[in-house]
């Protein structure tokens, strides 16, 4: 069968989170575009900046010219630990101002034990002048934790998903014989839509049941009750790329390197959304979505540092777009309600009156599938580095992202990204995004690191009067000899995000996702 994408865009639609879902894709470009550097201990603990920075298996991902500084062949492995907590907010927006909903803030939180990152570096002296070795490497990098738990409640006296239900329903084609409207028949434009699976738990009814002679294209619903608005929603998941890099060094002064990188993500996400109407007919519905997206691609970095001095360098890298050539999605729904001893009347089709009494529920039955590509904007940094004679060191890098350049482009029949593509230009913005770090030499074999890091807010205007930039404050500690190593690195991170859960004019109900998170990773390499 044939599947209406429009409308499978529309359920979608009411699913996503980590920012505003507006019955698009286009949001995916922004969620899978936004990543972290990543990297060792050592880097994470110091801010994540690295492009001026050699000497580490992180700039494989960063700036692959770093692998020029090696002298030796090295392996590492790091292990790491994610906790993430979000105190959420509900609020109805309105014309610029958000009218809170919610009696105080709902916490959630969730934690993961992650593999982030190994390496295997490969050393070789040169017999060429002045070009005196190359590197080789495969490396793992984690560029996105997905991992989060989502909950919020609050009492909604403007509007309901019911509402949102009839706007999607009305207007489109009315019956074509007897009381079952045409779009929700199995060749119907409406088929795969929640409105459908409202209709059949009797949330929304064509206006005839009410009136005769009423334009049967247009909906009503018989709930009349304020609604309790509570969500939980649990996301699980990450993004990595596989590195295959190679720096050179020529004369202990320039540094290049070139690397092609194999990315690659895996997010998954249920919602369980309810609404309660306490003392009415009905009791409530629970809407329950499952959502799971897959991807993989190719991109390619190339980049130089410079050491004109001793103690000081100069780097900068430029990464292609991302090209996710293969990504597809699955998305399935269910929603249940529950009545309570209900005469539902139907003044056109007596024979539909009946008495809605204990629960109902319908759903899509197959998962909606969809494959499409994705092409994430270019990406160049740059960065310095001072030497602190041999007590330590400042680095700093800066990077330049237009997440306006990303496009989405269809590989299912029936499913338009022409929409998206012109939100994304619409929506999202530049950023240049900051990380500081620092490291000081202790008693020689003995490191103490810190570092500070700063992604802007990507959207070219701020979503529901609420700053979605990214801010880290890192440390760490570290231990050296000449054939092993171990870092320890605590990266804080905050940020706040508009969770909408449904998109209703005039006023939405949107959620303010508070977020701290808190990673710990360990690295032990061994040098050979």
């Amino acid at each position: 069968m044939k599947k209406n994408f429009g409308l499978v865009l529309g359920c979608i639609a009411m699913f996503f989170s980590l920012g505003t879902r507006a019955q698009s894709y286009f949001d995916e470009a922004l969620i899978f575009s936004r990543i972290n550097p990543g990297g060792s201990a050592r880097i994470q603990a110091m801010g994540g900046a690295q492009v001026a920075l050699g000497g580490d298996y992180s700039t494989a991902f960063t700036n692959p010219a770093g692998l020029g500084f090696y002298n030796r062949s090295e392996g590492t492995l790091s292990i790491g630990t994610n906790f993430n907590n979000i105190s959420s907010t509900l609020g109805s927006y309105l014309n610029g101002t958000t009218t809170n909903l919610s009696n105080g803030p709902v916490s959630d939180s969730k934690s993961n034990f992650n593999i982030p990152g190994f390496s295997i570096v490969l050393h070789s002296d040169k017999s060429n002048g002045k070009m005196i070795s190359g590197n080789f490497a495969i490396s793992l990098t984690r560029t996105n934790n997905f991992n989060q738990n989502i909950s919020y409640s609050g009492t909604n006296p403007y509007n309901s998903l019911i509402d949102y239900f009839i706007a999607q329903s009305n207007g489109n084609k009315p019956f074509d014989n007897g009381y079952y409207p045409s779009q929700f028949q199995s060749n119907g434009a409406s088929y795969y839509s929640l409105s459908r699976l409202a209709f059949n738990n009797f949330l929304i009814g064509p206006a005839n049941e009410v009136t005769k002679n009423a334009d049967s294209s247009q909906y009503h619903t018989y709930v009349d009750q304020i609604p309790l608005q509570q969500e939980q929603a649990k996301i699980t998941g990450a993004q990595n790329q596989v590195n295959f890099a190679y720096g050179l060094n020529y004369n202990d002064l320039f540094y290049l390197g070139f690397a092609v990188g194999l990315p690659s993500f895996n997010y998954h996400s249920t919602r369980t959304y309810q609404e309660q109407f306490p003392g009415g007919p009905l009791y409530g519905f629970t809407l329950s979505e499952d959502y799971t997206i897959k991807g993989s691609g190719i991109n390619a970095t190339i980049g130089a540092i410079v050491r004109p001095k001793d103690f000081i360098q100069f780097g900068i890298s430029i990464a292609t777009p991302t090209y996710f050539y293969s990504i597809a999605d699955s998305y399935s729904a269910t929603l249940s309600s529950g009545w309570n001893n209900y005469k539902y009347v139907d003044v056109t089709y007596t024979s539909n009156t009946r008495t809605l009494d204990g629960g109902y529920t319908d759903s899509f039955g197959d998962p909606l599938l969809a494959n499409y590509t994705l092409a994430t904007p270019w990406r160049i940094r740059a960065g310095a580095t001072v030497f602190i004679a041999k007590a330590g060191l400042i680095t700093a890098d800066v990077e330049s992202v237009n997440y306006s350049k990303s496009s989405l482009t269809s590989q299912t029949d029936g499913l338009d990204f022409a929409q998206d593509n012109a939100d994304i230009k619409t929506f999202y913005g530049k950023a240049m995004n900051i990380r500081l770090g620092g490291e000081y030499r202790l008693l020689k074999k003995y490191r103490i690191r810190a570092g500070y890091s700063l992604m802007p807010d990507p959207y070219a205007f701020k979503q529901y009067n609420i700053d979605n930039a990214i801010t880290g404050i890192s440390g760490g500690l570290g231990y050296r000899t000449d054939k092993f190593f171990v870092d320890l690195g605590v990266i804080q991170s905050q940020w706040n995000a508009p969770y909408v859960v449904y998109h209703y004019t005039p006023q939405t109900p949107v959620a303010n996702l508070q977020t701290s998170n808190l990673s710990v990773m360990v690295t032990v390499g061994f040098n050979m």
